[in-house]
């Protein structure tokens, strides 16, 4: 009996996170379909030039296949310089890719949404699924369009779904995509660091650690799949002060940092459903993701 590969299609398929999570699948088996507003020709697995916004690509979306819903303005200042664009790929593309899903008779909508969902707090306090969440508590635009998007895909899909709320992502590239990875080039390169406060914190996660847990939700069974939001995190929370102490360390400096006073912005959405949901553990210690992001941008650096 010929055994076909299971079909992931991923939008966003040409971004950090897009790009490891199509290597990976690829590497796994899967029969990888990547979508993007741009394409890398030198990748390796199926991919398509399809803007989301304006675009019927259900053709592109074969039945029973697993959509990853990757695409998006990703950073909450992208999404303030040009709110109209935020709004055409992080609302209309959004629903524009429900509707496809819908149409083509997918089996699983995965929709990557965010912790910034999260109300800041001052505290450390357990953040869960089962949170009751409210635009009104939030002031990014970015957190508003990912906790819009969940309720378009709750309200919307016909298809079974998840919305997985990612951590604070960071791992190896070019340039610093994270706050944790921005810190880290600081102290490496001897520059002045002022934060807000030093018990800033946040739940972030090694990309790899990522990929693992979204390959994982990929493969669960029809009968398991959640319908609800599912925290895709790192296993503590950690503080700015931490990471700046960590890299350090890890360097063999003694760089130090001044507060601006700031209260504390705390996000500590908890992993334990998705570990129980998924049998997903995230393994990457913070001082080995340090070292692996170190090793990308001193690369960079060289060139």
């Amino acid at each position: 009996m010929i055994v076909h590969p299971e079909v992931l299609v991923i939008t966003g398929s040409s971004g950090f996170i897009g790009q490891r999570l199509a290597n990976s699948a690829s590497a796994l088996g899967f029969k990888v379909i990547g979508i993007d507003v741009k394409v890398d020709k030198k990748n390796k697995w199926e991919h398509h030039e399809v803007n989301i916004s304006k675009n019927d690509f259900s053709h592109l979306i074969p039945k029973d296949s697993v959509i990853v819903h990757l695409a998006s303005i990703s950073t909450d200042s992208a999404c303030r310089n040009d709110p109209k664009l935020a709004i055409d790929v992080n609302y209309t593309g959004t629903l524009n890719t429900i509707n496809c899903a819908n149409k083509a008779g997918a089996k699983h909508f995965i929709f990557a949404s965010s912790e910034w969902v999260y109300p800041e707090k001052t505290v450390i306090t357990e953040q869960n699924e089962n949170d009751v969440l409210s635009l009104e508590n939030l002031n990014s635009f970015y957190a508003i369009t990912k906790l819009v998007g969940e309720s378009l895909v709750r309200t919307e899909s016909k298809t079974p779904f998840t919305n997985l709320r990612f951590g604070i992502v960071y791992g190896p590239r070019l340039t610093p995509g994270s706050s944790l990875e921005a810190l880290a080039l600081k102290v490496y390169n001897d520059e002045s660091i002022t934060i807000g406060s030093e018990l800033t914190a946040r739940r972030f996660i090694y990309v790899d650690d990522l990929i693992d847990g979204i390959l994982k939700c990929a493969k669960l069974n029809t009968n398991k799949i959640p319908n609800k939001a599912v925290n895709l995190t790192g296993n503590e929370v950690i503080t700015l002060g931490s990471v700046i102490e960590a890299v350090n360390k890890l360097l063999g400096k003694t760089n130090h940092f001044s507060i601006e006073s700031k209260s504390p912005s705390i996000r500590n959405p908890v992993n334990v459903y998705a570990k129980a949901l998924f049998k997903w553990d995230p393994n990457t210690s913070l001082e080995t993701g340090i070292e692996y992001c170190l090793d990308a941008m001193k690369k960079n650096r060289k060139e």
